[in-house]
């Protein structure tokens, strides 16, 4: 019977492996049987596994904390469920005690004392055999105990002997107990089958380590050459696997054991979700800004990669003079976009796998999110980015214009028409990106043509003939809800489905927690150093009153506002009474403070939960709950 607590999971088992040799150790209880032994070690004759005996019985800690150096230990009796205790890593197999041994052992204490004798019988398993049968069978009479510890079994021992018991029968340790107060007994030798089937078991289980070692080194191998580190994480936050990707920032063997909050603090996969559930998201970790992409497995860990993506954060700063001087380039990198709540970096996380695909993508969000700024990071960080970059608002050319704009025209195509006619902007834009902004705005005839060069990759001018190819991306944003525009008959279904590839849902800034005092103490820094004075400090009070609008215009909005109390202020401290003082529409402001419920009553857990969700720093936090900072501190301390 082999012995496997909890059933390694896969991860564990490629920690733990180091070779491929199997070291197998067996345990007899007596020397006697070391001759039977060798003899079945010697005709199973298996390579790379190497057999060692020793003989030792019972249950004392010091005589077997040297077991860890073999892989597999083989043993019997007490000794067997003792090392299921202490050691359950090992592979364990038992050396099963039969009937028949039991039988055999009882009828020499038949031959030696007499059928009537009263015996104690002490085993380990009870049901292989049943004291009214050996009765019946041998003419003894037998009463059954069960032991699995030195304890359990001298306790045995002194009730059957206080039950009348002549004779005890068992294994080695009852041997040494009854030898030491000279109590008649009898030992239950192993029998030969017992002895084969053991080492059968422990060859078998020797194979199965050796394969599994052999496809836990491959792995092994294959991990330590991903160009990313990569971490197993287990259900109580531990990491429990590294490769060697990882050693940049830990030594590898530091890694195991250690909190994943000491790595990455930001958020793990929700358990409730339950197998396969995935997540991504942009954190910094040790100074470095990394792509961390998570999963849960079947048994509870969950899957860590980290990918450093410093190159799309900053992106090449290098245009070519051609696209600078025509204007044809994209200004923006990942690394403007200032944003602190898990939302904003899971997008963020989203852009940057967007932008290796090569698909169309529609970012949605309200007016002032920030949608030209996902669209330009993407452009460079992608394949296309030393290629052009060219902007277009549906929305602000008139619905004559715009055809022409997008796709040029031919000499003589209209009264007016250049000589030699004009290239249009999907030209401008061949091996670089197109970004179509309000799309939402395109007329309906428009969009049929736009629908075709997605799909056939070639242009026509107006009043042409030609097919152009071109070969371009197209990102497209919106402030409208197409799916609505779709059922008014404003919007092609088809070319919603097109555009529709790669979606990227931008909330506005009153749903975005702490981004609101990041962005505004940005912007005012910003404006200072424009305006060539001392950044003025900005009190949390002031960021209070911030949250305490809607923000319509978003970030837009928010940056004007900064701008103005700048230019009021100077280097003067910002307090929430600046804020009041700045012309905001009364219609902004909210009926009530976005602030968060008082803390009172709630407990640590709870209150630490609600803290991660808002995105707010600790300060501002502490603020929006009633209670100081250092308070805070100690309550999250007390957090699981």
């Amino acid at each position: 019977m082999i012995h496997n607590p909890g059933g390694f999971c896969t991860i564990a088992f490629i920690y733990f492996i180091m070779n491929v040799m199997v070291s197998i150790l067996v345990i007899v209880p007596y020397e006697d049987i070391i001759p039977e032994y060798e003899r079945a070690v010697a005709a199973a004759d298996v390579p790379d596994v190497r057999f060692s005996m020793e003989c030792c019985f019972g249950t004392d800690p010091g005589m077997l904390a040297h077991l860890r150096q073999y892989d597999i230990v083989v043993v019997r009796g007490m000794t067997y469920h003792a090392l299921r205790t202490m050691f359950p890593e090992l592979h364990i197999i038992e050396i099963n005690m039969s009937g028949a041994d039991v039988m055999n052992s009882l009828a020499e204490v038949r031959r030696l004392y007499g059928a009537g004798t009263h015996v104690g019988l002490i085993v380990t398993d009870d049901t292989i055999c049943y004291p009214d049968t050996i009765r019946e069978l041998t003419g003894l009479n037998v009463n059954l105990r069960t032991a699995y510890g030195d304890e359990e079994l001298r306790k045995a021992a002194d009730e059957l002997l206080d039950d009348g018991c002549q004779v005890l029968v068992g294994g080695t340790t009852l041997r040494a107990y009854c030898a030491r107060r000279s109590i008649p007994f009898c030992l239950i030798s192993t029998g030969e089958s017992a002895i084969k089937e053991s080492i059968g078991d422990a060859i078998a289980a020797a194979k199965i380590l050796q394969a599994e070692r052999s496809r836990a080194d491959l792995m092994r191998r294959v991990m330590d050459s991903l160009p990313y580190i990569l971490l197993a994480v287990g259900p109580n936050g531990r990491i429990v696997l590294s490769n060697s990707g990882a050693e940049g920032f830990y030594d590898r063997d530091s890694l195991i054991g250690l909190p994943i909050s000491e790595l990455y603090s930001g958020p793990l996969p929700d358990a409730a979700g339950g197998e396969g559930v995935s997540t991504e998201i942009v954190e910094e970790i040790r100074g470095e800004k990394m792509l961390v992409s998570m999963t849960r497995t079947g048994g509870g860990d969950t899957i860590m990669s980290m990918h450093d993506i410093s190159r799309f954060y900053n992106g090449s700063k290098t245009v070519s003079s051609r696209l600078q001087t025509r204007g044809l380039r994209a200004r923006y990198h990942f690394s403007d976009i200032i944003a602190e709540h898990v939302t904003m970096r899971q997008l963020i996380a989203k852009a940057i796998r967007y932008a290796e695909a090569d698909g169309n993508v529609l970012v949605i969000g309200e007016t002032g999110t920030g949608k030209e700024l996902f669209v330009q990071s993407m452009h460079n960080a992608s394949k296309r980015a030393d290629g052009p970059f060219v902007a277009v608002n549906c929305a602000a050319i008139s619905s004559e214009l715009l055809e022409s704009e997008l796709f040029g025209y031919s000499e003589g195509a209209f009264t007016g028409a250049r000589k030699g006619g004009r290239t249009g902007l999907f030209e401008l834009a061949d091996k670089g990106t197109i970004f179509l902004d309000e799309i939402g705005e395109m007329p309906i005839q428009l969009q049929t043509k736009l629908l075709r060069v997605l799909q056939e990759k070639e242009i026509r001018r107006v009043g042409g003939d030609d097919e152009i190819p071109v070969d371009v991306r197209v990102m497209c944003a919106t402030n409208q809800d197409i799916p609505s525009l779709i059922e008014k008959g404003l919007f092609r279904r088809d070319l919603y489905y097109r555009i529709n590839l790669l979606t990227i849902h931008i909330p506005p800034l009153r749903d975005r927690g702490n981004d609101i005092g990041l962005l505004f103490r940005h912007f005012v820094r910003m404006y200072a150093e424009r305006m060539e004075i001392t950044p003025p400090p900005v009190d949390s009070s002031a960021i209070m009153e911030l949250h305490r609008y809607r923000w319509l215009g978003n970030i837009r909005e928010l940056r004007n506002v900064a701008e103005r109390i700048v230019v009021l202020n100077g280097s003067q401290r910002i307090t929430d009474l600046s804020i009041k003082n700045i012309d905001i529409p009364e219609s902004e402001r909210l009926s009530k403070p976005a602030a968060q419920k008082p803390a009172k009553g709630v407990d640590a857990d709870e209150l630490y939960s609600r803290f991660r969700s808002s995105g707010m720093s600790l300060s501002d936090f502490a603020a929006s709950v009633g209670i100081s900072r250092t308070t805070l501190w100690r309550r999250f301390k007390n957090a699981t």
